[in-house]
């Protein structure tokens, strides 16, 4: 990392309409702003309604003037409709607004298939002034091939993930599969995690359970939200601690690179 930065992850509903998920964007940031931040993370489909974006909405340019107006890097996902392809877009904008990261989600929901998204297959890193970044949607950061990413990820020297979320209840383990496994890689990989997340009734069959995340691979986790409010999460992710632990356990303690080994039948 070049600096350290303040860092805010929004943990809101679904809207019920375009007009109501511009409306919490702006109340959100705004409130947050009153203390304020150097990045801000909403949740995955925080902004519009599918049928408005297939009509023609465009949500990212509404995103873009937000960051602007605000002078703060913004990031989440949204649907989006591309060349008559749809795409869930994570994205990433700059104080200026300009778009630095756009990332096709890759690991879809049985849903999201069914609605004939179309998958991405590329991981993005890049720079910034506060240092190397990289931004995965939602089940991108937990399926059970999801090392593999970060593996890939930290290779690049990447110090922070970004991971804009649309939780789903979808069984008894859900909420700990979401907030262990994201323990668990932001301390395997030495890198800090932002992950805004969603609370209450959604789109789907499936309520959404929170848990928004801020995790220190050193500290662990800074602040997590609650299982059923509407939350500002807020923390500071510092140098020190994350150089302490690369320096320490992280270089000394973990294999450079994965062991092999063969299986045997006995």
């Amino acid at each position: 990392m070049k600096k350290d930065l303040k860092v805010s992850a929004i943990q809101a509903k679904i809207p019920t309409s375009t007009k109501e998920g511009e409306e919490q964007i702006l109340r959100f940031v705004s409130e947050v702003m009153k203390d304020p931040v150097d990045i801000i993370g909403l949740p995955e489909d925080c902004i519009a309604k599918w049928d408005d974006i297939m009509n023609g909405y465009k949500p990212l340019e509404f995103l873009s003037k937000v960051a602007k107006d605000n002078k703060i890097y913004l990031f989440g996902a949204t649907i989006v409709k591309e060349e008559n392809k749809i795409r869930n877009v994570g994205f990433v904008f700059d104080r200026e607004g300009k778009l630095i990261c756009k990332h096709y989600k890759i690991v879809l929901t049985p849903d999201e298939v069914k609605d004939g998204i179309i998958p991405g297959n590329t991981i993005e890193v890049f720079d910034t002034e506060f240092g190397k970044m990289s931004l995965l949607v939602c089940k991108d950061s937990f399926h059970r091939y999801a090392s593999w990413f970060f593996d890939k990820i930290k290779r690049t020297g990447v110090d922070i993930v970004l991971i804009p979320s649309y939780s789903l209840n979808v069984s008894k383990r859900s909420t700990d599969l979401w907030v262990d496994s994201l323990k668990a890689l932001a301390k395997w990989f030495d890198l800090y995690i932002i992950a805004p997340g969603t609370v209450g009734k959604n789109t789907t069959e499936y309520s959404s359970f929170g848990h928004a995340l801020i995790i220190c691979p050193n500290r662990g986790v800074l602040e997590e939200g609650s299982y059923d409010k509407e939350e500002i999460l807020r923390a500071t992710l510092d140098i020190k601690n994350l150089e302490e632990i690369r320096n320490t356990y992280g270089a000394l303690w973990q294999p450079k690179d994965a062991p092999t080994v063969d299986i045997v039948n006995l």
